[in-house]
This record gives structure tokens, C-alpha cells and sequence, in this order.
């Protein structure tokens, strides 16, 4: 059956669908109108409103609940290396021969997740560790910065967008590498010699219907809308200096890097220098985390 439902994907305009969904997510309704579709939203989901920063009835979309903040120490931040959101730990462990395990069987690139067709600027990392955490539709859906560091490049890197649930994951190879992606690059720096102490990436990846991702580093940036839809394409977007009023590229553990509007997966990639620093702990089988409990 779940081989049966990924050829019926296929044939499905993928990202027009998301991108009608995201529309309609953005609707603003009359007031009446719209706390009610809220609370809707918020049961069918089984939403905590109790966390978020503001009451239901102050949302002005659907999107709007979907992306909302938490309450100021609604989350601690538990060690050097967290999770970067709420979610379910799919799997946390090596990269052998520079592959990463998607399912039993299925394994994709580190070097096509992270660059897709950019060239690396510097001599490419020996990636050694990964972490994919899993996003449901009820979970709190802001991404925040794993590690502390400097954020030096986002690339947008714009693809299909498939389901990535379970029968996606288990079933369509390169499944992460297929869809529509924003990658983060946050450099370490060693706190003594101010020298270069590795990389991590952040990746967040989209899905069907989670066609949506913005960042505030890029406030007049977002994917899947109508122009990109229309002309993809992948773009690099090196941070040299921060721009007056914007959040600082000196990260601390955390910090917000971007918002899924509607909810997908997050994949951390490690290289040697990193995964030496942070000793992460191996674990799969989507237990439940929260962003920045400790991932090592």
C-alpha cells in the first residue's frame, strides 16, 4: 500500500498543492470566523496552546498559529549540542563513507543534502555525524541554532516537495535530497585561539503541504512562494557582516534561525572537528524531544 501511495505522488503536482495550501493557511478571515477555525485547527492537531506566547484568539491565520512563538522560558537549553526543535529523534549517528541513513536500506549524501550543486567554497569537510529530527504537525515549529557559532552562508536550495512520513521515509531513496531545502552554516570557533573548530550544518527540509520555510537573516526571503514556483532557483547567501537591526550572526545555542509554516524535518550535519567536540549519542526509534534538550 505505501509503495502504492508513492506512485500516486508522483503524479500529483507537488509543489502547486503546497503552495495553494500555504494560501490558504494565510487567509485572514473575519475575527469571528477565524478564532473559531483556530480552535478547530488547534483541536484536530491537539495543539498546546498553554506553551505559546499569546492567547488563540489573537492569531489572525492558520499559518499564524502554526508558526507561533512560546513563552519566554517555555525551553532550557541543556548543553553545547541541542536539539533545534521540537519533534521526535528519528536517528543520531555516524556518516560512513559520507552516506547517511535515511531507513534500513536507504541512504543519501551529506555532501548533495548540505550543497546540493554549490560547489564548496573551502576544501569540502570529512563529515562524521548526523542528527534527523522529525517535526509533527502538533509540535511547536520555529528551528533554533543547535551549537554556538557564527552563522557564515544560507543556502536556498529549492527541489520537489514529497511527504516525509513514514512510508516516504521507508520507501522513496534520497528522499531529503529530493526536496526543497535551507541550509544553515554555523562555524565553530575555539573559545582560546579564536581558530577554527569545525562546522555544522542545520538543513531544514521541506515536505508536501510544508512548502514554507523563512528565516529572520532573510527578512524579504521565503520558499515555495509564487515567483520561485515559477523560476527555481538555488541561491547562496554568504553573511559577511550582520545588518543594522538584524538578529547578530554570533549564534549562542538556541537562537532562532528560521520558521517551517506547516511543519517537516530537521537534519544536522557534523563534521570530524565537530562531532569530536560535542560527542554525540547515538539513538534512533522517534522518541520525543524538545528543542534544546542534549543531544550528546
Amino acid at each position: 500500500m505505501s509503495e502504492i501511495f508513492v506512485l500516486f505522488m508522483r503524479v500529483l503536482p507537488r509543489n502547486l498543492l503546497s503552495y495553494a495550501a500555504g494560501w490558504v493557511a494565510r487567509l485572514r478571515l473575519p475575527a469571528i470566523v477565524q478564532q473559531q477555525c483556530n480552535r478547530v485547527f488547534v483541536r484536530i492537531f491537539r495543539i498546546n496552546m498553554n506553551e505559546a506566547e499569546r492567547s488563540l484568539s489573537t492569531y489572525t491565520s492558520i499559518e499564524d498559529v502554526f508558526g507561533r512563538k512560546l513563552k519566554a522560558g517555555s525551553r532550557s537549553i541543556l548543553g553545547s549540542f541541542v536539539s533545534p526543535s521540537d519533534g521526535f529523534l528519528a536517528r543520531s549517528g555516524p556518516i560512513q563513507a559520507g552516506q547517511l541513513i535515511q531507513a534500513k536500506g536507504l541512504y543519501y549524501q551529506a555532501r548533495e543534502l548540505v550543497f546540493g550543486g554549490f560547489e564548496c567554497a573551502e576544501p569540502e569537510p570529512e563529515y562524521t555525524w548526523f542528527t534527523t529530527v522529525y517535526l509533527a504537525p502538533h509540535n511547536y515549529h520555529r528551528v533554533h541554532a543547535p551549537v554556538a557559532g557564527r552563522l557564515t552562508c544560507i543556502r536556498h536550495l529549492p527541489a520537489s516537495l514529497w511527504p516525509v512520513n513514514l512510508p516516504f521515509v521507508e520507501h522513496l531513496p534520497r528522499l531529503f535530497c529530493r526536496n526543497e531545502r535551507l541550509v544553515f552554516d554555523i562555524r565553530l570557533v575555539d573559545g582560546e585561539t579564536n581558530a577554527d573548530a569545525g562546522i555544522v550544518h542545520a538543513v531544514m527540509v521541506g515536505a508536501f503541504n510544508v512548502g514554507r520555510m523563512i528565516t529572520p537573516f532573510l527578512p524579504d526571503f521565503a520558499t515555495n512562494d509564487w515567483e520561485r514556483i515559477k523560476s527555481p532557483r538555488a541561491r547562496e547567501f554568504r553573511l559577511n557582516e550582520q545588518k543594522p537591526g538584524g538578529p547578530s550572526l554570533d549564534l549562542k545555542a538556541g537562537e532562532e534561525l528560521g520558521t517551517f509554516l506547516l511543519g517537516s524535518t530537521v537534519v544536522l550535519v557534523l563534521d570530524q572537528r565537530a562531532a569530536s567536540r560535542f560527542r554525540p549519542v547515538q539513538a534512533e526509534g522517534n522518541r520525543p524531544i524538545l528543542m534544546g534538550q542534549a543531544l550528546s
